[in-house]
């Protein structure tokens, strides 16, 4: 607490700094960086990229339902909540959504830059979690830590996955992505059963409300969308794959133009469906969501590559 306390006291001209290098955390800024990396400049970092960002994201809500742990502005009123948050705050989501993509596109670069880089953005990072008042010092470290683990098993696993995912029929590779989607959608369920009897402290809720806003870190909507989006991203890698292959390089004009159909099409899927799909708990809301979102990420990793080739689009 006293961390923080500290990091707040350097003032408020930091806001919008810290604001903004927290803003870099967030999976959506992912979903914008990714696909233009994946459609414009290299498809094999690209889909490191996607399959990265579904598997730290499904942990992560995995981790934070297994913890149930609170965040500093929960417990304690010295520490302002400059950036809402209703999720549980143990292991930190930025921080270790930032170490493992970060990580990974430094670890595909292959340049002292790119680390120089990566390890800049995932200090920056975490302290802006810090500095803003929600996340300990122990959710960041542990973030990190997670994330960098995450980097070490992909790099060493990808080869021989890869590998093994050839010597399987296109109804193998599909079942292998549904089977750990499935496993993302079982295991966060059963922790919240598991926390079906515990109660969100009275004291955590009040002082979370006198910052700001009530938590709500029950909900499965996070299971649900990090559990569609990797059958997405993966099965669309697997089409795209089968279908030939995407070659993202071209005139500038064309991956420009690329990125913005590329974008619209997702927004459409994404902001469209959350429009006409209903929201809640139950069974068909989470059911729909995990479609919209599936269909979000087969859109970024295989049907938009199809429909850039067929609009003559893509080498």
């Amino acid at each position: 607490m006293n961390t923080i306390l500290f990091l707040q006291n350097l003032g408020d001209w930091l806001i919008p700094v810290m604001r903004f290098f927290t803003s870099l955390g967030y999976e959506e800024f992912y979903l914008l960086i990714m696909p233009a990396i994946y459609w414009c400049i290299d498809t094999t970092v690209g889909g490191r990229l996607a399959i990265m960002l579904a598997m730290t994201s499904g942990l992560n809500q995995i981790l934070k339902l297994a913890f149930h742990s609170p965040r500093p502005f929960w417990t304690s009123s010295k520490v302002r909540a400059l950036s809402l948050e209703t999720s549980f705050g143990f292991p930190s989501g930025h921080a270790q959504n930032a170490a493992s993509i970060w990580g990974i596109l430094a670890a595909s670069v292959r340049r002292w830059w790119a680390w120089a880089l990566a390890i800049f953005l995932v200090l920056i990072i975490g302290i802006s979690r810090l500095y803003l008042g929600v996340h300990f010092p122990s959710d960041v470290l542990v973030g990190w830590l997670v994330g960098g683990i995450l980097v070490w098993a992909f790099v060493r696993l990808e080869s021989p996955t890869i590998a093994w995912l050839k010597q399987q029929s296109v109804w193998g590779k599909l079942a292998a992505i549904l089977s750990i989607s499935i496993a993302i959608l079982l295991i966060g369920n059963l922790i919240l059963w598991g926390l079906s009897d515990w109660t969100l402290p009275a004291e955590w809720i009040e002082t979370a409300t006198q910052a700001g806003e009530a938590p709500a870190p029950l909900s499965r909507s996070g299971i649900t969308t990090s559990a569609g989006v990797f059958l997405g991203l993966a099965g669309g890698l697997i089409l795209i794959d089968e279908s030939g292959g995407f070659n993202p390089k071209g005139p500038i004009e064309k991956r420009a133009l690329r990125y913005l159909l590329g974008i619209a099409g997702t927004l459409i899927l994404w902001a469209g469906l959350k429009a006409i799909f209903p929201s809640g708990e139950g069974l068909m809301p989470q059911s729909l969501r995990y479609l919209r979102y599936a269909l979000t990420g087969l859109w970024v990793t295989g049907a938009a590559p199809l429909c850039f080739r067929w609009l003559k689009l893509s080498d």
